[in-house]
């Protein structure tokens, strides 16, 4: 019994020393090979501040620089290294879909063009929607004036959230990170409105590498130096129960313990025998009183 015990104990202490934190690092890290590229139909690099490459792989508009290409929903795995340039951002556009799972996974290096600066690369990720990246934009853009920052502060806490740019879902914000990884989906598609000028391109959704100071609190400073941002991108199927399940779920109980009552109440009452005299019914009952054939009998024997 003691050797059994203590073999136990050595079992135990060894699973305490084992890596699990590196395995678990390991499980948590996207495998897409790096040969695996960008797909410039479903994905394109825009600039989200001031830094703009001469490329085909923007597309922007002559007249406000907007871009405007319609892109194919994201549906493939995506590598890319991106250049992201101090006091600067870049952004990779993209359609998010219903019925897929899509993990990012972001790593920042230093530009090895740039002379090193003490300290790890730090940045910030965000996921933005369509409007939030305007609003983000224009942040980049008045950094160097005043009246952005000082009209936020005039404006009540509990309402500044209606005057600058949030995150995916208010979460999907990662700063002061060398590295992250998170994973989100579409729970609904994301279908363009009609307006009065026409179709509009379908919605998309931004990944913003911050390699600035921007307004929103604590966030990373300007590191001073360019990084590099490793970007992959894992898209996986995933399986979509009917809408109507969610209804069935959170309605059927509650009409399952009205009806039921009623049902067995019902089929109670309507229970029959047709080959049985109804006689035979009252007679399968109690009497309480005495039987009437009965009481004859005992008036004879008297």
């Amino acid at each position: 019994m003691r050797a059994g015990a203590i073999l136990l104990l050595a079992v135990l202490i060894g699973l305490a020393g084992s890596p699990i934190i590196g395995t678990s690092a390991q499980q948590t890290s996207c495998t897409v090979p790096a040969d695996q590229g960008v797909n410039a139909t479903q994905v394109d690099l825009v600039p989200a501040g001031g830094f703009v490459f001469r490329d085909d792989f923007l597309v922007f508009d002559d007249i406000d620089g907007d871009y405007v290409s319609d892109l194919m929903p994201l549906t493939e795995d995506q590598y890319a290294e991106i250049l992201v340039p101090a006091d600067n951002a870049m952004a990779l556009r993209f359609e998010m879909v219903k019925g897929y799972r899509y993990r990012f996974c972001v790593t920042f290096y230093s530009d090895p063009t740039e002379e090193v600066v003490s300290g790890p690369p730090i940045a910030d990720v965000y996921l933005l929607a369509d409007d939030d990246f305007d609003i983000y934009r224009t942040d980049y853009e008045t950094r160097m004036e005043s009246w952005w920052s000082d009209g936020l502060e005039n404006i009540p806490v509990e309402w500044r959230d209606m005057a600058t740019w949030l995150p995916f879902r208010d979460v999907h914000a990662y700063e002061k990170i060398e590295r992250t990884d998170f994973t989100t989906s579409m729970d609904s598609e994301q279908e363009a409105f009609i307006d009065w000028f026409g179709t509009q391109p379908d919605a998309n959704m931004y990944l913003v590498l911050d390699n600035w100071n921007s307004s929103r609190p604590g966030n990373q400073p300007q590191s001073g130096m360019g990084l590099i941002a490793e970007v992959t991108i894992e898209v996986e199927e995933r399986v979509m129960l009917p809408a109507i399940t969610a209804y069935a779920i959170v309605c059927l109980p509650p009409i399952l313990l009205i009806v039921a009552p009623g049902v067995l109440h019902s089929r109670f009452h309507s229970w029959t025998e047709k080959d049985v005299p109804k006689e035979d019914y009252t007679r399968s009952m109690p009497i309480v009183e005495g039987d009437k054939g009965a009481g004859m009998e005992n008036t004879g024997d008297d």
